[in-house]
């Protein structure tokens, strides 16, 4: 017997409920009217009691953790785990009730909620269809209980309360109910492949284009995924990769997202599930390739999907249907001859200026061919000088220190040669970037700064620097961004562009065009810009996930070359010089794991000065304590600070570290 006093607790907090059976069914009867109808306070002759969710609850909701299918042995601490990289103030917001089969109710109340759905499911084991009825096939391990739904909770025997009270349910928020949901199914093992190609889309693309062969289309489709890393498709999207373990790679999608990732691929088979409802894609669904390209590309008009593969070559080549005498009468006399308009150049316009090429040859005879300008060190001076208008791509694997690395180089061509930057970082805030060139400029964390360093650095930030707003701003395409640089480079003294990631930018495909064909454009129009501006530009770009999977024999991700970046050749036969950034981020050793190597793999005119230097030769930069160190001990920021300052009078600007020890070694993440 559940007494009137209970009952009457509950719907003082908003809370409806219904009595229950030992097998956790409805003890009254129908319970159909208590789902929009608040129950009268009165004894209820039951073993237990139920709260029934949704709107009649105050937007109740409840993730209810199954842990008697749990096969691991530690599926609620990998999910809390999973939650609290993502916030790790969200579990204590919500009400947790354990369950008498060791397993727990998370509930909170929020503005979004929708009926039940299974987060997460695993297949059923040979073992457990051998003791069932067979028809059992998959195994619930985490679900939602919402609109139509109820939960067991206390004063049935073994529902305990672990955390907070009935009166003390938080309303979260969506966003924070989806990192919730997002975490969940990331534990499914159901894949459940999105639809492919019906009878009925066979017909509209055979009459949309006129085929004749239904079995041949599939062809297209099929072609596309055996050539297609799924990965490329993500990043044309503009979809980011996060990380990966042995069987899956994360991504992140695109937009305003407080998740750390939102779907994955899993590596073995080529495809891609998402995690979040918040993209086009079904989160109880897998994409294959082709799928993929469909939503993502296309929005799910197939029809369009099938004919720019088509176009790109994929598939087998189709004979049209014969046309009839009539339909060919009646186009040959639609046609109109096409007239050819007379159009007149100004050939002289056109043809290289003969005096500056005569001027360079001359240069090249006497040796007076005009240098790149010095990094500061002697070090990275045999292998890489700034030079005025060029083009750099700098291709490097996701979390080495991509941007913290170009971003030091940036501050070296300011201190150096008092050049004046512009940056477009669509990955990080324009403050992550000033924090990061302040604590360089002092060599010490922010926190440690007095107010007079605090105000020299911002200073000489404002004097170096102009930040384009990425993230939330309105430079969205890199179109967009070509035009904004024009606009900057006519009105301001700037010498430097670093433009970071590539795929941080918005498509801006012109129709017909594919993605290809797009970044073959946009690397001719950034070398234009040098060309026509004199302004360098160094462009990020992430590797593709195969570059990624190549592991030495310590299983450390191998450097990357000249095509492994996403886009392939396009982003290294178009630009003047090429840089890897490449580091041991998982080696043992920090000495190692901090150390940076940068190569230089492409240079068009060596004869300005610098060498290509080989995969065994990298420069080295030492990360330790916001400083980089190069060739592992040269401090070489401090030395151009302090070049007009007795250097050699009793100042160290050497690596701090004691050979016999690491203790001064910080092991800490870099932060881009």
């Amino acid at each position: 017997m559940i007494s009137k006093k209970i009952v009457q607790g509950f719907i003082n907090n908003n809370l409806n409920v219904i009595g229950v059976s030992k097998t956790k069914n409805p003890a009254e009867g129908s319970w159909k009217k208590y789902k929009t109808e608040m129950r009268e306070p009165k004894d209820i002759n039951s073993y237990g009691l139920a709260i029934i969710c949704g709107a009649i609850s105050s937007n109740l909701e409840c993730v209810d953790i199954d842990l008697k299918y749990d096969l691991s042995g530690d599926l609620y601490e990998r999910y809390k785990a999973k939650v609290n990289e993502q916030d790790d103030k969200l579990i204590k917001k919500l009400m947790i009730i354990s369950t008498p089969k060791k397993g727990y109710h998370w509930i909170y109340r929020c503005s979004k909620i929708e009926g039940n759905k299974k987060l997460a499911q695993r297949p059923t084991t040979k073992q457990e269809l051998e003791n069932s009825d067979g028809n059992e096939k998959v195994k619930v391990l985490l679900e939602t209980r919402g609109e139509g739904g109820y939960i067991c909770s206390w004063p049935t025997l073994n529902y305990d309360i672990v955390q907070k009270k009935y009166s003390e349910i938080e309303t979260i928020t969506p966003e924070e109910r989806e990192i919730l949901f997002s975490c969940a199914r990331e534990f499914d093992e159901i894949e459940k492949i999105a639809s492919s190609m019906t009878k009925k889309d066979h017909t509209e693309i055979n009459n949309a284009f006129n085929i004749s062969s239904d079995s041949k289309v599939e062809t297209v489709w099929k072609d596309y995924n055996d050539k297609t890393d799924i990965s490329t498709i993500l990043i044309d999207q503009g979809w980011s990769y996060v990380s990966e373990d042995n069987l899956r790679s994360f991504w992140k999608r695109p937009g305003d997202t407080t998740a750390k990732h939102s779907g994955n691929i899993l590596l073995s088979d080529n495809c891609f599930k998402t995690f979040s409802t918040s993209t086009e894609l079904d989160p109880d669904k897998t994409y294959g390739p082709s799928e993929l390209y469909v939503f993502l590309v296309h929005n799910g008009d197939r029809k369009s999907a099938w004919r720019a593969l088509y176009d790109q070559n994929f598939g087998e080549r189709l004979e049209k249907k014969q046309e009839t005498s009539l339909q060919y009468s009646e186009i040959r006399h639609s046609e109109k001859p096409i007239k050819q308009e007379e159009k007149k150049l100004d050939v002289v316009e056109y043809l290289a200026d003969y005096e500056s090429d005569y001027e360079y040859l001359q240069s090249v005879r006497n040796g007076t061919v005009a240098m790149g300008l010095s990094t500061g060190s002697d070090y990275m001076d045999k292998y890489f000088l700034f030079k005025p208008a060029s083009y750099i791509v700098a291709i490097g694997h996701t979390n080495v220190g991509k941007s913290l690395t170009i971003l030091w180089l940036t501050m070296l061509a300011a201190l150096n040669h008092d050049w004046k930057i512009i940056i477009i970082a669509k990955e990080n805030g324009s403050h992550d970037f000033k924090r990061k060139l302040a604590e360089f400029y002092l060599q010490k964390p922010l926190q440690d700064s007095t107010d007079k360093e605090f105000e020299e650095a911002n200073k000489w930030i404002r004097k170096h620097y102009s930040f384009v707003k990425g993230r939330g701003g309105i430079v969205r395409t890199m179109s967009d961004a070509i035009d904004l640089l024009y606009s900057m480079s006519d009105t301001g003294d700037y010498q430097l562009v670093f433009l970071d990631p590539y795929s941080g930018f918005d498509q801006a495909k012109k129709p017909g065009e594919t993605a290809h064909e797009m970044d073959i454009r946009f690397n001719s129009e950034l070398l234009d810009f040098t060309e026509k501006t004199g302004i360098s530009v160094i462009l990020s770009i992430h590797t593709v996930t195969s570059a990624r999977r190549e592991k030495d024999t310590e299983g450390n991700m191998i450097r990357p070359n000249l095509d492994s970046g996403s886009g392939g050749a396009t982003f290294s036969n178009r630009p003047d010089q090429v840089l890897v950034i490449h580091r041991l981020i998982n080696h043992e050793d920090p000495a190692v794991r901090y150390t940076t190597e940068l190569y230089l793999d492409k240079d068009r005119d060596l004869s300005s000065g610098g060498m290509l230097n080989s995969s065994n030769d990298p420069m080295k930069l030492r990360y330790i304590n916001n400083r980089f160190y190069v060739n592992e001990s040269e401090d070489l920021i401090n030395k151009i600070k302090n070049k007009d300052k007795n250097f050699n009078e009793g100042k160290n600007y050497s690596l701090p570290v004691d050979e016999g020890k690491n203790d001064t070694m910080v092991d800490i993440n870099i932060p881009f």
